[in-house]
């Protein structure tokens, strides 16, 4: 089970870096929409807490050591202070706290959607504090709560919330096909 958890991992953090090159810049924000979240709330819901984690912690491990998998082709440690390094942090977390919660064998769609609405506000609280952070002590042009909520929260909800619905729905789906093939799933699987 151990190897197929570590080759599941490896295969979400290869989808979450190709999602990550699939983004629309917006004129307003330097954050772009992307992807990401998608692959990142269903690796949590299929795969549990620890190897959600592991998987986004690889992804992250392969830009800070020069491949170009975050949103627009960027790597290198350095992205971790730029406006957007919150989010990435943001996205461990909510990996793992997805996961988590969703490692109980009688998921239901209302119940995973609840998880990862969770799982995307505590990506956008932890990506928020980071891009004020980058803004103030990085770039040297602090900005107020509001006009960050207003760039980097505001104009990704809507389509965040369609993503998580439809990461909650695929997940429950394919984690019920995976039970009844008796592949999956009780606690001890996580």
């Amino acid at each position: 089970m151990r190897n197929r958890k570590m080759i599941l991992a490896g295969l979400f953090a290869a989808l979450i870096a190709v999602s990550s090159q699939i983004y629309f810049p917006l004129p307003f924000s330097p954050v772009p929409h992307t992807l990401q979240i998608f692959f990142i709330l269903l690796s949590g819901i299929l795969l549990g807490g620890r190897w959600g984690l592991t998987c986004v912690a690889v992804w992250i491990m392969l830009g800070i050591f020069g491949l170009p998998v975050f949103a627009q082709g960027k790597a290198g440690i350095i992205t971790l202070v730029y406006p957007t390094g919150g989010f990435l942090i943001g996205f461990m977390a909510c990996a793992y706290l997805v996961g988590r919660l969703a490692e109980t064998p009688d998921l239901t769609w209302p119940k995973a959607m609840g998880i990862a609405l969770l799982g995307l506000t505590v990506t956008y609280v932890i990506g928020l504090v980071g891009f004020l952070f980058s803004f103030a002590y990085v770039l040297q042009k602090p900005m107020t709560w509001q006009q960050a909520v207003l760039i980097t929260v505001v104009p990704f909800v809507p389509f965040d919330i369609i993503k998580a619905g439809t990461a909650a729905f695929l997940g429950v789906k394919v984690r019920q096909a995976l039970k009844r093939t008796g592949l999956v799933l009780n606690r001890s699987n996580y």
